[in-house]
């Protein structure tokens, strides 16, 4: 059993959970635009999303109580390399422009952990993490599909864009919720500013204004609408169900299992 349990620690704290919930977002972008998925694009976005997370986890000391808790960070790190090295691989299979669009969006990424001005990064910045997770998730589950099957910025891929960005937000805020007794004061988090109870109803509110977004879109299959807000709704009941005393797993596998899931329905139906 402490076999099984130290697995599924690594394949949490390795970033793999996380980053296959954003290529599974990506994986909804190219089927509900009626594309096939291209498996060097996908894997390339999930060896880049593993990559990402980690350096900004464990590249230096930003988080203290991640870097507490976590097992074999060596190993971890390790990890990362092998990934960073299937990044590259499957780049050389992609074209220029589609890893200019990803290269934006993990620049962005590079400089939450790395200072620039005055030994402060984009973390220090007051308020603005929850902001800059969602801008990465939706440019790379959103913008990077969008760029490698040549699609326009129309006013589908806007609405979609902007339905994914109020999703990531309203799924983080469990995360926020539970960091409440970690996180530093002048991060100002949502839930430092407003409180627990204020930041579930704005959650409501953002998931809400994702479903308008999401009826405006012409879906190709009609199981994808129902489907789409069936997992907003869900959504909605995990920010409500969250507490700052919330169990181990509940935020780092079950929130973040959502995307997943709203994959696998997808393909379901």
């Amino acid at each position: 059993m402490n076999f099984l349990r130290s697995i599924f620690d690594f394949y949490l704290q390795s970033s793999i959970h996380v980053a296959l919930a954003i290529t599974s977002l990506a994986a909804i972008t190219v089927f509900q635009y009626g594309f096939v998925p291209e498996p060097a694009l996908l894997l390339f976005i999930l060896c880049g999303s593993i990559v990402g997370y980690n350096f900004v986890k464990y590249a230096g000391v930003s988080n203290l109580h991640l870097l507490k808790v976590t097992r074999n960070i060596t190993v971890i790190r390790l990890f990362s390399v092998l990934c960073a090295g299937g990044m590259l691989f499957f780049a050389r299979l992609l074209p220029v422009d589609v890893l200019v669009t990803a290269g934006i969006f993990g620049g962005l990424t590079g400089l939450y952990a790395i200072p620039l001005i005055n030994n402060r990064n984009l973390r220090s910045l007051s308020g603005a993490k929850i902001y800059i997770i969602a801008l990465v998730w939706m440019g790379t589950s959103v913008m990077v599909p969008l760029e490698y099957h040549n699609v326009g910025l129309n006013a589908k891929a806007i609405y979609h864009c902007i339905e994914i960005f109020f999703f990531v937000i309203a799924l983080t805020l469990p995360f926020e919720i539970r960091d409440l007794k970690f996180d530093e004061l002048d991060l100002s988090t949502i839930p430092q500013n407003i409180g627990i109870r204020n930041t579930k109803w704005l959650g409501t509110g953002l998931i809400t204004a994702a479903g308008i977004f999401a009826y405006f879109q012409n879906y190709i299959n009609d199981s994808d609408l129902p489907v789409t807000l069936g997992i907003f709704a869900l959504t909605a009941i995990s920010i409500w169900a969250s507490d700052k005393e919330q169990g181990r797993y509940y935020a780092s596998f079950w929130v973040e299992s959502i995307p997943i899931l709203w994959l696998i329905l997808l393909l379901m139906f």
